[in-house]
């Protein structure tokens, strides 16, 4: 555009300072520029650009846009390292009874394996070899990961070994880099997929294998938690399962802790059990680790010969004893003892709480009056920093009372200990220590789970504070210590899974420490000692816990012996809640009657009201159906509106 011409033509508009930036913005770009970025760098609009188009002073034009949700991320290229002899085993037995008969055409159903490694014993190492077989074969591979927080360290270790064909698809994703990867896929411009469950729906034309990492993760199954929720109800292992049946493809599900459900199964033959149990030691003396390390390093490049490492030890701590030494912290000497050593020795700590705020529940010193949500009936949780009270159920935030309600004392007291109270007590104790904290509350915002791995990988903290977000696949070789703040946390509630979900919760966080040479400790603080789940936990001995749970699911009828169905009625009013639950339990009883169904091949609990009897509002009912085909007995009956039926649940709360 002529100089002159221009200045003309901005005289003319009458806004030379509102159009002006806009000129210069762009001669400074010294090219095209998408207008989403123009708006970042001025303040403008599609009027005022419109304007400047009818001047000639601008040229609009449409083009297609890639959202990259990868965008400005480099990951250092990988290669092979050798495999231990029990990798060498169990890659030799996935590559010749799966991936490698992916080059055939399709035959039957899939193949299907379960690998029970330890943690750190290198089942990464495994699935990138299977993809890159798959991918050799033609075929596309999807990887399953429990959280969006695991996400980023699984991508940049796939990507690194298959650059430029790794996307990842996830909830965090905005709506325009959900539609545009998906578009890419089904271009088959990527052909490996990283996420959480959704990505398992990814538009693949030539999918081959599917790898479950840490299946045993309840958050596998989609859990459609209000009523009246259109959102799709599934659960990833059966439908992964299905899905490979259906394109003659592999899956492989992988877990130091697998679910009941699994491991029942592979043991009856519905798929080959695969076992690596040693730990591979995969990170040098002096690893001060980088965001690079994200990479996984540990698993994906060794340089050296391969050596083995012992399992962290673990120290049981009764907190009994500890109260009747007079200590009455929630941190134990020994945990306390362990964090001044662990800093001063230049490492890293990961303590691990399953509850997040300050206080768990605010209460009345004089009449007893406790703090609960209005709508779920629940006590609301303290958050200090918040100055409020919020109910973890349905979300509600309210106001901290300075007087009692009911009898209006201002003797206010908060009970419990939080995420947010353990990391004001390490830092009375520590105080040159730098604390992060991992937990809901911390990672509402949008990378916040990248940010926060990769502050800690980095070493620009200390001390990680954290919930169940820490338990799950973090390998961070400067990370020598971890303390379980109280292993009783869940391993009471009313819930046949509670033993098991705590025996997964206590190894997996026992397993991100000893993960180098520096070697490694475990703190487990609890009240019951002896109880077998921390018994078992504390030897590391998945073998012995999973006899003496079968037991007791057998003795009982629990899944995986049986199969489960819980049918849940929501309504407002609590007569009608429970007379639907009555009614509906009646024609149940009258159809295993009909089917010859007894005590011996079916049980039937309830109707009783949830154990979270009400939520968000409304009055819950249960029933619970165990038998071998749940969907048999239900299938006929006409079950009103209003219910929700879920079969295999991962709770009965």
């Amino acid at each position: 555009v002529d100089p002159a011409a221009a200045r003309q033509a901005l005289y003319e508009l009458r806004g030379v300072d509102k159009y002006l930036p806009v000129l210069q913005a762009l001669a400074a770009a010294g090219g095209p520029v998408w207008k989403s970025d123009l708006y970042a760098q001025v303040n403008t609009d599609l009027a005022a650009l419109r304007a400047l188009q009818a001047a000639g002073l601008v040229e609009l034009t449409e083009a297609v846009r890639f959202r990259d949700p990868l965008a400005g991320r480099t990951y250092a290229r990988t290669t092979a390292p050798p495999l231990t002899s029990e990798q060498a085993e169990v890659w030799e037995t996935v590559r010749s009874q799966g991936v490698a008969r992916l080059r055939l055409p399709r035959q039957g159903k899939g193949a299907h394996f379960l690998i029970h490694g330890v943690t750190g014993s290198g089942k990464t190492e495994i699935y990138l070899r299977a993809i890159a077989e798959t991918l050799a074969n033609g075929r596309q591979a999807v990887v399953l990961v429990p959280e969006i927080a695991l996400t980023p360290q699984t991508v940049a270790r796939f990507a690194g070994r298959f650059p430029n064909r790794v996307t990842v698809v996830h909830s965090g994703l905005s709506a325009g880099e959900r539609y545009d990867v998906w578009r890419k896929l089904r271009a088959g411009e990527f052909d490996v997929v990283v996420g959480p469950r959704s990505a398992l729906f990814a538009p693949l034309a030539r999918l081959g294998l599917i790898i479950l990492d840490e299946e045993h993760e309840p958050s596998y199954k989609q859990d459609a938690e209000v009523w009246g929720s259109n959102k799709a109800y599934y659960d990833a292992r059966r439908v992964a399962s299905h899905l490979a049946d259906l394109v003659g493809g592999v899956v492989i599900f992988g877990s130091a802790t697998p679910s009941l459900e699994a491991y029942y199964a592979a043991e009856r033959g519905e798929m080959a059990l695969l076992r690596m149990p040693r730990r591979v030691l995969g990170h040098g003396p002096d690893a001060p680790v980088d965001a690079a390390a994200l990479a996984g390093a540990g698993s994906t490049a060794r340089a050296e010969p391969v050596r083995y490492a012992e399992l962290p030890p673990v120290e049981v701590v009764d907190m009994r004893l500890e109260l009747r030494a007079g200590n009455r912290s929630i941190l134990s000497r020994s945990l306390q003892g362990e964090l001044h050593a662990t800093l001063d020795a230049g490492e890293q700590a990961i303590l691990f709480l399953n509850r997040r705020g300050s206080s768990t529940f605010v209460n009345c010193r004089d009449c007893g009056h406790v703090e609960e949500c209005p709508r779920c009936d629940v006590p609301l949780t303290f958050h200090e920093r918040a100055s409020v009270l919020i109910c973890h159920h349905c979300n509600r935030r309210y106001p901290i009372p300075t007087v009692c309600p009911v009898c209006q004392s201002k003797r206010i007291r908060y009970f419990g200990t939080g995420t947010q109270r353990i990391e004001e007590l390490v830092q009375q104790i520590v105080p040159q220590a730098r604390l992060l904290r991992w937990d809901a509350d911390t990672t509402a915002g949008r990378g916040s789970h990248e940010a926060i791995l990769a502050q800690f990988a980095a070493h620009e903290a200390d001390v990680l504070v954290g919930t169940q977000m820490i338990a799950k696949g973090l390998d961070l070789p400067l990370v020598t210590l971890v303390g379980v703040i109280s292993a009783d946390v869940g391993l009471y509630l009313p819930d046949f899974r509670s033993g098991e979900r705590s025996f997964q919760l206590l190894t997996q966080v026992a397993g991100r420490a000893g993960r180098s040479r520096r070697g490694g400790r475990v703190v487990i603080q609890t009240y019951t000692p002896d109880h077998y789940v921390i018994q078992a936990a504390a030897r590391h001995d998945y073998e012995a816990f999973y006899r003496r749970e079968l037991r007791y699911r057998q003795e009982h009828g629990y899944p995986p012996v049986r199969r489960m169905a819980r049918l849940v009625y929501w309504d407002k009013r609590r007569e009608k809640a429970q007379e639907a639950a009555e009614a509906l339990a009646a024609l149940i009883q009258q159809r295993l009657h009909e089917m010859g169904l007894g005590a011996e091949a079916a049980a039937l609990v309830g109707p009783a009201p949830a154990f979270f009897a009400r939520f968000r509002g409304y009055y819950r009912w249960q029933i619970l159906l165990t038998t071998a085909d749940p969907a048999a007995v239900l299938r006929p009956l006409a079950i009103p509106f209003g219910w929700r039926v879920d079969v295999d649940p991962v709770t009965v709360l």
